[in-house]
């Protein structure tokens, strides 16, 4: 028995050192690796969400803040309408006061009467002092009211310049919601840039899983006695196959994963056999359709073989290409 030979069965019937082999290829590393890169995937998609939840709160209180900003505006508007029925009612007293002065200034001429005509009318002067009594008294009210009004003009403008800083007080904090959410920007890009970086490196993975693909299909066609060179071929703007090669009198056609359940082995198969039919050209003599994956869902295996898909996983064949 040859050194291949006895390599070969002893890879066959010795899962210790199968599992040594590879170990030593560095195979188990790449399947560590992309649980990994799953991991890390699926925890950024996570934090994208929350952050976009979070933006989508920010954009309520900042409606909720603007909703109350237009309230208040209203408020001034009503608070500014009052403050001008005020000056028109102002404006009436003032022009009142005026027209009390003026009677008064005609009280004043008729007592100036009365004084000439006192001695013929004595019997009227005790009404005509109370008269003018009341006339004083009705003065000090109004003056009275006059300063009350003032009062509450001043009241007024105390309110509107607290209402001035309420509102730049809300102006404040507007500013920094926007300064926050342009903060929230800056790490949404920061977060996107490493999933790009992150896309980037998981296909550099996928490139050298079609390349062990190939080699690994290459490899056990040489140990059946067939020399087919196989690489990832672009057929067409519709079909593209990462393992694809042909003698004219066998073609193996297939493609390669991280993962295959039995959903892709189906999908493939599918593409397979569109792809026979619209180039029959390019899929001469005998066609075995390969699938190659570091690692099979369960029921992947079964379907292949139910479909007469050779599979192949992690180096090592699941099933008989029938070659």
């Amino acid at each position: 028995m040859s050194i291949k030979d006895e390599f070969l069965r002893l890879l066959r019937e010795d899962e210790v050192f199968r599992l040594a082999v590879i170990g030593f290829l560095g195979i188990s590393d790449v399947q560590s690796s992309l649980r990994q890169l799953v991991s890390v995937v699926s925890d950024l998609t996570r934090t994208v969400q929350r952050l976009v939840e979070g933006q989508e709160r920010l954009w309520e209180e900042n409606n909720k803040l603007w909703q109350e900003v237009r309230r208040l505006a209203e408020g001034q508007e009503a608070l500014r309408t009052d403050v001008s029925k005020l000056w028109e009612e102002n404006n009436k007293i003032w022009q009142e006061i005026k027209a009390l002065r003026e009677n008064q200034e005609k009280l004043w001429e008729n007592q100036n009467k009365l004084w000439q005509e006192v001695k013929a009318l004595r019997e009227g002067y005790e009404a005509l002092r109370v008269d003018v009594n009341k006339l004083w008294e009705e003065n000090r009210r109004i003056n009275e009211n006059i300063e009350r009004i003032w009062q509450e003009i001043r009241a007024l403008h105390e309110g509107q310049e607290r209402l001035w800083q309420e509102n730049n007080r809300i102006w404040q904090e507007i500013r920094r919601i926007n300064e926050n959410i342009e903060k929230l920007w800056q790490e949404n890009n920061k977060i996107w840039r490493e999933l790009r970086g992150i896309r980037r490196t998981l296909e550099h993975v996928t490139l050298s899983i079609e390349e062990e693909a190939n080699e690994v299909v290459q490899y056990f066609l040489r140990q059946r006695g067939v020399v087919v060179e196989t690489r990832p071929t672009h057929l067409n703007a519709r079909f593209e196959f990462d393992v694809y090669g042909t003698d004219g009198r066998l073609t193996i056609v297939g493609e390669a994963k991280t993962r295959a359940s039995p959903n892709t082995v189906r999908r493939v198969a599918e593409k397979i056999d569109e792809a026979i039919r619209a180039m029959p050209d390019k899929f001469p003599g005998r066609v075995i359709k390969v699938i190659y994956c570091l690692r099979a869902m369960p029921g992947a295996v079964e379907e292949a073989n139910r479909l007469g898909i050779w599979f192949l996983e992690s180096g090592r064949e699941r099933n008989s290409p029938g070659i």
